[in-house]
């Protein structure tokens, strides 16, 4: 596995949980209380360990009952 990663330049490897949908959305909530502010469901994803795809769905969910919103503006990049 290390070999055929190494040789198709995959930097990080993730580790998924299979999680029921009710346990996903607790996860995410409490992501999104520890971090306030612009937040993409993919860096939920991959920090919670969690399939992206249900991320996705539990924020569909949030957005639908208005306990979330979507960003208009965009967020730029700052380099040092």
């Amino acid at each position: 596995m290390i070999e055929y990663t190494r040789k198709a330049g995959i930097v990080k490897l993730v580790n998924l949980r299979d999680v029921p949908m009710s346990e996903a959305r607790r996860a995410v909530e409490r992501y999104l209380k520890k971090h306030p502010g612009a937040v993409w469901p993919d860096e939920m994803a991959e920090e919670l360990g969690i399939d992206y795809r249900l991320v996705l769905a539990v924020v569909r969910k949030l957005l639908a009952e208005k306990k979330v919103e979507e960003t208009t503006r965009r967020v730029e990049e700052i380099s040092a």
